[in-house]
């Protein structure tokens, strides 16, 4: 039996299990003395387990809750306060340090499993999550070159007009639109893509550039007219521009910043979304951004359409070496943002060297005469800006 001088005066709060008590279980506040542990409930009643029956063990819900129970396990006496395991070796005198000892480290290594564990849980779901939104989008990106090839032409016709106010203004001439005409209709029927609707516009800047928009617009700026020395080097820039649209680079780009919900629309076969999304993604995404591995297919795509058309596909090369003779600046995208030119000179050479012999025919299209007409043009969009009638020179054979 114990008596109130078996105890000291700490008491930590707990419990009981009993089939004693109603529900087999209640609250208690426990004491130590000095032949064991003692807890009284709230109704006063008392129980005790002696320190030589004593089993611990440590579980719970927080992994901190120690349970001491008797040998026959009909008792058991419970807290989960964080003072007790030493105070319960101070009073036992020793009896149940050892076991105290393996019952916390046994809760430590216990802890730090489910810690593990725990965070282990955490780290695969974001680990899925991720893996789960990347696999997402490159699905899409895979999705978005497989939509037929008017999506590309519906994003080119939404473009158009805010890509050619960010860059100038277009010229419009007729005689210079003519020749812009006969040199689409020698190199397109080459283009991978045969139907393909291209045309070209012809920009009032004197940036040395073009710009090929998705679905077969491309932009033929001034300064690259001045810039190159015959009408072959002309084709061969605009066979290069032909091969991003057939090969879909602005639409490969664009896909490449397409978000999860885009994502999940194209996966389902809504293109309205890339559509949408194409127009306002393209001038910050796509334009002038190609990857090296766009550009290196675009010069040997161009070299192939040239060849196709009977053009001398070293007008490629010619072009190349030419252009950064002039005094060029910065905004000089057509070369500035391509790969290096010895390089590309070096492919191009190779790809010629595989080609079948043909004959080469040149263009019909006398430089200095489109170089004065498009003065003219810009002459007059100068003009018009000031205020005077934009109208349009005649043509030659009707003065």
């Amino acid at each position: 039996m114990f008596d109130e001088n078996d105890f000291d005066d700490d008491e930590f709060p707990g419990g009981v299990f009993s089939q004693e008590i109603d529900g087999g279980r209640a609250g208690a506040y426990i004491r130590l003395g000095d032949r064991g542990i003692r807890a009284r409930t709230s109704d006063g009643r008392e129980f005790a387990v002696p320190y030589e029956e004593c089993q611990l063990e440590m579980g719970g819900a927080s992994g901190r809750m120690l349970f001491c129970r008797t040998n026959d396990r009909s008792l058991t006496v419970f807290t989960e306060d964080r003072r007790f395991p030493a105070a319960l070796q101070r009073a036992s005198s020793g009896g149940l340090f050892e076991q105290v000892e393996e019952m916390i480290a046994a809760g430590r290594s216990r802890r730090r499993r489910n810690l593990l564990l725990g965070w282990g849980l955490v780290v695969g779901f974001v680990a899925c999550l991720v893996a789960g939104y990347f696999a997402l989008v490159w699905g899409a990106r895979a999705a978005v070159v497989a939509v037929p090839f008017s999506v590309d032409e519906k994003i080119g016709e939404s473009v158009t007009p805010s890509v050619v106010q960010e860059f100038g203004h277009q010229l419009k001439d007729r005689k210079v639109d003519a020749w812009f005409e006969q040199l689409v209709d020698r190199l397109a029927p080459h283009a991978t893509v045969p139907d393909a609707k291209f045309r070209l516009l012809l920009i009032d800047t004197d940036d040395v550039n073009a710009v090929a928009l998705p679905g077969g617009t491309i932009m033929v700026f001034r300064g690259l007219i001045d810039a190159v020395e015959t009408p072959e080097q002309l084709a061969s820039v605009i066979g290069h521009e032909m091969t991003h649209v057939t090969n879909r680079h602005g639409l490969r780009r664009i896909a490449q910043s397409v978000g999860l919900i885009a994502a999940v629309e194209i996966m389902i076969g809504d293109v309205g979304g890339i559509v949408a999304l194409g127009a306002e993604v393209f001038q910050h995404a796509a334009l002038n951004s190609y990857s090296q591995g766009d550009e290196h297919e675009a010069d040997l795509g161009g070299v192939r359409i040239l060849h196709g058309a009977g053009i001398d596909p070293h007008a490629a090369v010619e072009s190349l070496q030419a252009i950064p003779h002039l005094e060029l600046h910065e905004s000089v995208s057509w070369l500035v943002s391509h790969p290096n030119t010895t390089a590309r000179v070096k492919a191009i050479d190779e790809l010629i060297a595989t080609l079948p012999e043909r004959e080469y025919s040149p263009l019909k299209l006398n430089l200095e005469d489109l170089r004065r007409r498009i003065a003219v043009a810009a002459g007059r969009n100068a003009a018009a800006k000031d205020g005077e009638p934009d109208v349009e020179e005649p043509d030659a054979e009707s003065e």
